[in-house]
């Protein structure tokens, strides 16, 4: 009865124990989650004073981006694992502590055994009893096993060129960003100065349109005339307000990119007295090459594959080795009826699957296919870094000749203007020739506006073609203005054409024990990226 009562009991528990009932989250925790998301968001927009200029936004674009601190979690997760897999090269240790009893003593009777069979138990048997109904048992064993500390040595090494990579990566995502803020800045300093000029345009489009309907309804003019210039004014007023919403979005988009909240008022420092100077390119195209291959994170990430790699196949051929375990440990067993109590205890075991010899040909043409695998990616990589390097160079070539064309043409634009604006003092032209006109002069001052912001964008390409680093190696550690001031030195260098030399690259095959160590040392500053 009792041990019907005790499974039923069992049952009971195990069947409720995998009920589970879905249960939402409660309205009063996601406003709560909500207000602690936006004042987060709101800290970046109590930190903005001054006007923002090129240097700031991307050095807060850099600090605040959501994708860039991705990156860096990433990184430090990377950094985690090699922490991890260190570990597990450590000897296991195992304690351990029992206790069990009994409802009545565990006797037993022995039986001689002849021709393969044991004697039939007699009428009367003598039993004998060897433990306690209730006993304590104490241990701990040392365990280390040869075959497994090495396989741990090496996936350690694989994790310390993963954390290498995720750096890669992340220097990627920073060239991206500050390559993408540098767009996003000139099209809102674009937006910023061409939106003050087309609402007066607008106001006075519609009242000229206002004017015009008031003429059509007094019959001053033909109905056909009176038409005709209506929906004139209406097609400039329709090209301005799709130019307008076109511009929007521009500082939206900055403010997305330096992690500020949408809505947020700040100003931009080139908006008052905007500088279009021209950038220059001193970089010969062979100096191009040679720090593109030496510096671009994908190609640097190639050569840590490579070493991933080799060491998957120096991981495959230690599998083949025979193991071989130690182990050592100290017991102890309180029952009344052993001699000794307590007492320790050496051993080692090796063992080896003889099949794996076979294995040996097919691992080792294994490897040469990845050896060969990783060239060929390498090589394709370098192929395709270097014509983004020289279609970065041509791009930038084409924008200077479409911004000087474009400057051109606003300055013809401005004087026909001018002329027209004369004219009208004269009455020698219309209204709807002075608002087309201004319409013009400020889609040609648009024109040249978007053909500098491309040539900024196409400049600052060549750069990350390169894989020039903008920013030091100790940013994550710098403040906002600290960042500002060195970028604005860093592209000073550049314009002066000071590029720091190639950064060396360890090699594939190479396998420098202290490099990796040096790595990994290393690794433990990925965590403070976050911060």
């Amino acid at each position: 009865m009792f041990k019907q009562t005790l499974l039923a009991s069992s049952m009971l528990l195990a069947i409720s124990g995998c009920t589970v009932t879905p249960q939402a989250v409660s309205p009063e925790r996601i406003n709560d989650r909500v207000h602690a998301d936006m004042a987060l968001f709101s800290q970046e927009e109590s930190r903005i004073q001054g006007a923002i200029g090129l240097e700031d936004a991307i050095a807060r674009a850099v600090r605040n981006n959501r994708d860039k601190k991705l990156k860096a979690l990433e990184s430090a997760l990377e950094q985690g694992q090699i922490d991890l897999v260190r570990h597990e090269m450590l000897p296991s240790l195992a304690a351990s502590a029992g206790y069990s009893a009994r409802s009545n003593y565990a006797a037993s009777a022995s039986v001689g055994f002849e021709d393969g069979q044991p004697d039939p138990l007699g009428p009367d048997p003598s039993y004998s009893v060897s433990q306690d109904k209730q006993r304590s048992t104490y241990d701990l064993a040392f365990t280390w096993n040869v075959l497994d500390f090495g396989l741990s040595y090496v996936r350690a090494k694989q994790h310390a060129d993963r954390y290498l990579i995720a750096r890669e990566r992340e220097r990627k995502v920073v060239h991206n960003i500050t390559q993408d803020v540098r767009g996003a800045y000139w099209r809102a300093v674009s937006a910023e100065r061409l939106l003050q000029k087309i609402g007066p345009l607008m106001a006075q489009a519609s009242a000229a349109l206002e004017d015009s309907r008031q003429v059509e309804r007094l019959q001053l003019r033909s109905p056909m005339e009176a038409l005709y210039y209506q929906r004139e004014l209406l097609d400039i007023l329709r090209s301005l307000q799709s130019l307008r919403q076109d511009l929007a979005n521009a500082k939206t988009e900055l403010a997305s990119l330096m992690g500020v909240k949408p809505g947020t008022v700040f100003e931009l420092a080139d908006v008052g007295a905007p500088n279009f100077g021209v950038p220059s390119l001193t970089v010969e195209p062979a100096t191009m090459e040679e720090l593109a291959l030496n510096q671009r994170p994908e190609l640097v990430e190639t050569y840590y594959q490579q070493r991933i790699s080799a060491a998957d196949t120096r991981a495959a051929l230690l599998k083949m080795l025979p193991g071989i375990s130690l182990n050592a440990g100290a017991y102890y067993d309180n029952s009344d009826y052993l001699l000794n109590q307590d007492w320790t205890s050496l051993g080692a075991q090796i063992s080896w699957n003889l099949f794996d010899v076979f294995k040996v040909g097919a691992e080792r043409r294994m490897a040469s296919t990845r050896e060969a695998l990783a060239q060929e990616q390498r090589l394709a990589s370098s192929m395709a870094v270097l014509t983004q390097v020289h279609l970065a160079r041509i791009r930038f070539d084409e924008s200077l000749k479409t911004f000087d064309l474009a400057e051109r043409y606003l300055q013809v634009a401005h004087r026909i203007n001018e002329q027209t604006v004369n004219a009208g003092r004269l009455q020698r032209a219309s209204e709807l020739d002075l608002i087309r006109e201004s319409l013009n002069t400020l889609l040609a001052e648009l024109r040249r506006d978007v053909a500098y912001a491309d040539l900024q964008n196409s400049y600052g390409r060549v750069f990350v073609t390169m894989g020039m680093d903008l920013l030091p190696d100790d940013y994550a550690h710098s403040s906002v203005e600290e960042l500002a001031t060195h970028i604005s030195e860093q592209l000073v260098r550049w314009q002066r054409g000071e590029l720091a030399g190639p950064t060396a690259v360890a090699p594939a095959a190479a396998d420098d024990e202290e490099e990796e160590a040096r790595a990994i040392g290393n690794a433990s500053e990925a965590a403070d990226e976050i911060s």
